[in-house]
């Protein structure tokens, strides 16, 4: 991973040159020179055009190769077909920026990745950032500044996705930038990302990720992102479980690479999506609504049909929906009749619109006390009603008292009130669903935002000289714990034993009845081998199990490497949890939490996030689990330690992340959660080192 970038001169260049231009109308590389042109010209930039078999292209002087331009270069723009060797030429000249326009590298397979390969050495080398390849100019493109508002910036890994959000200009909604990133070779979306978050004109970053190329970066742009309270909303295609890593832990199978990015998106406060229209009209909810005051919704309806499905899909998305004052339903009845519903929803009937009281009602609801948003549902163009009621909610949005946000659900794009809250700038859906759910979002990240602490921001663990010296592979239980103790994470009882009588002294030490368990960092599901006796309670029977799991580990494994039997304090009560540590192949090291015991990976009932985290994050993973009534005090229990459920998080993160990279897994399954001031202790535990 290469370092950030300054991307005010590849945005911006004062000097670009364009190597592969044609005077040839109609070819690419004419095309795409004016595109170029217009834009670096327009910001009070120059082009230099390249190309040995010209002298001049619309009136520029033309240069063979780019090292003979007299002046420096920010960028150069290659559009040749042997883009290595124009990439070579380049070197002498040291732009600070090349694009590679031209396709035919990783994208067709093992050839092309060796050229691309080539490309990302010469890149490494030369001290050039290399934008692409395989890659349009759409970075060049301008866009309307005129519109109001904050904009969006955009990023994608694939150009035809990109263009139908863009084209949301259409609609009224402003852009800043587009990036297509193409291969990445070098410069990624994370580069991006990072740069526009701290880019005054735009207001929020939207992004269609097809892949990240490095978790420790996606973090950086991330926080940096969260810290400026500058919104990312994003569609992250892979929605599979697909992953390479090591399962010798149950976290391993529960953390599968979509659930991690999940749980960073969750992390940093990003929004995900699931598709082009959902990105484009929640980004532009984002860069149009101010902060919000509060999170209650009221719903204005010119159909008691439309306020009831909307405020169906509001209370399944969990958007709160306050009933409205009483001094605002007393004067609402003055404009809408009894059988219609004023306390939210609001169903006008229509009539009163006709009648000419849909502004005194607007003006009601925004004065109303537990109003903070209005949303206004309009299934279908009925003039002229429709259109009475645009010109309404233009007037409410531009008077500033309060959000109003519409919904056009109608397929009639031609009809008069469609016209009308675009160009009056309401933040307009398409349907339903997707008012409902970027609402949700809406308030979702500022809720986050207001209580932001950036995980990056503590300094990070060193790594211990004791855990740097660990083999590879899995440790024992008992050397497991050991380590685990040494953060302060509490473990039961316990001792390994090589004989029968050490065992029977270690029973009578420790306590009837105890835990007997094989000690091997060979068998470390030693359940599922038969390896474990719980409840022994006599010498005899502790003289009887030492032999028979001595003889049975023998069958079981003839190869393995047995230190002892361990001889374990029996816990009898307490909830059973899981803890665990396992590592993502681009997001890093990743912290689960989840009911525990037995039945772990057939609930599935976990909550993740990555490393590093904060004490935050760890509160809010305990409290996202669907079995967390079980640790609150569901039917008369009494509540469970919580906070020692947390501290047990966060010491194993300290854990994580003084191993640092030599750490490929850690369960403690179960950990038992006593109640309240009891704390927890951890039953069984397992490392795994890479």
């Amino acid at each position: 991973m290469r370092g950030s970038a300054d991307l005010r001169y590849f945005l911006h260049p004062r000097v670009a040159a364009i190597i592969g231009v044609t005077d040839t109308p109609g070819r690419p590389g004419y095309s795409l020179f004016k595109k170029i042109r217009a834009k670096v010209e327009a910001e009070g930039g120059k082009v230099v055009p390249v190309n040995p078999k010209l002298r001049v292209v619309d009136g520029l002087a033309t240069y063979p190769s780019i090292n003979d331009i007299p002046e420096p270069v920010d960028l150069a723009v290659i559009m040749v077909g042997d883009a290595v060797s124009a990439l070579k030429d380049c070197i002498a000249k040291q732009p600070t920026f090349v694009v590679i326009f031209t396709a035919g590298f990783a994208e067709t397979g093992e050839p092309g990745a060796q050229l691309q390969a080539e490309i990302a050495a010469i890149a490494r080398g030369s001290g050039m950032r290399v934008f692409g390849p395989n890659t349009n100019l759409n970075a060049f493109e301008e866009f309307d500044d005129s519109l109001p508002g904050k904009a969006i910036a955009l990023v994608t890994q694939s150009g035809h996705q990109g263009r139908p959000i863009v084209q949301g200009e259409e609609f009224g909604i402003g852009f800043s930038y587009w990036i297509p990133t193409g291969n990445e070779v070098d410069l990624e979306a994370c580069d991006f990302i990072d740069y526009f978050a701290e880019h005054d004109d735009t207001g929020v970053i939207a992004a269609y990720i097809e892949g990240f190329k490095s978790g420790e970066r996606l973090k950086q742009a991330a926080d940096k992102a969260a810290r400026q309270r500058k919104p990312i909303v994003l569609i992250k295609v892979g929605r599979s479980e697909a992953g390479t890593r090591m399962a010798m832990a149950h976290t391993g199978h529960l953390a599968g690479s979509d659930a991690v990015h999940d749980a960073l998106f969750k992390q940093y406060g990003i929004t995900r999506v699931n598709d082009l229209d959902e990105l484009l009209e929640t980004s532009a909810l984002f860069a149009r609504l101010p902060r919000p005051r509060g999170d209650g919704v009221c719903i204005y309806a010119i159909s008691g049909g439309s306020g009831a499905l909307m405020a169906d899909l509001c209370g399944a998305a969990g958007i709160r929906l306050p009933t409205l004052a009483r001094q605002t339903q007393t004067a609402l009845r003055q404009f809408i009749p009894d059988y219609l519903t004023i306390a939210n929803p609001v169903d006008n009937g229509a009539t009163t619109i006709m009648a000419g009281h849909g502004g005194k009602i607007l003006d009601l609801l925004l004065d109303d006390p537990g109003t903070d948003v209005i949303l206004c549902p309009i299934a279908g163009a009925v003039p002229p009603i429709s259109d009475t009621l645009a010109r309404e909610l233009v007037a409410a949005s531009q008077s500033g008292k309060k959000p109003i946000v519409a919904v056009w659900g109608s397929p009639k794009l031609d009809d008069a009130a469609y016209r009308i809250l675009v160009d009056g700038r309401v933040p307009l859906f398409r349907s339903f669903r997707n008012a409902v759910q970027a609402l949700k979002a809406y308030f979702a990240y500022h809720h986050f935002a207001d209580a932001y602490e950036s995980p990056l921001a503590a300094s990070p663990s060193a790594q211990d000289s004791a855990l740097r010296t660990q083999h590879s592979g899995s440790l024992s239980e008992h050397a497991s714990k050991a380590l685990l103790q040494q953060f302060g994470i509490a473990t039961t009882r316990e001792r390994i034993c090589r004989s029968g009588d050490e065992a029977v002294s270690a029973a009578s030490e420790i306590g009837y009845p105890v835990v007997m368990k094989i000690s091997s960092a060979d068998i470390p599901h030693k359940s599922e081998a038969g390896l474990v006796r719980l409840g022994v309670r006599s010498v005899d029977e502790v003289a009887t199990a030492f032999a028979e799991l001595s003889q049975r580990a023998r069958s079981h494994r003839p190869e393995a490497r047995i230190d002892g039997i361990l001889v374990q304090e029996l816990i009898t009560d307490g909830i059973e949890t899981l803890v665990g540590i396992s590592r993502d192949p681009i997001l890093g090291l990743v912290v689960a939490f989840g009911l525990g015991g037995i039945f772990v990976e057939v609930l599935r009932d976990v909550a993740l996030r990555t490393l590093p985290l904060t004490r935050r994050d760890a509160e809010a993973m305990v409290g996202e689990i669907r079995g967390f009534p079980l640790l609150a005090g569901a039917r008369s229990r009494p509540p469970a330690d919580v906070d020692a459920v947390i501290d047990t998080i966060c010491k194993l993160a300290a854990f994580a992340q003084a191993a640092g990279d030599r750490l490929q897994a850690v369960d403690i399954n179960p950990l038992l959660v006593h109640p309240t001031g009891r704390g927890v202790i951890a039953a069984d535990a397992l490392v795994v080192w890479r």
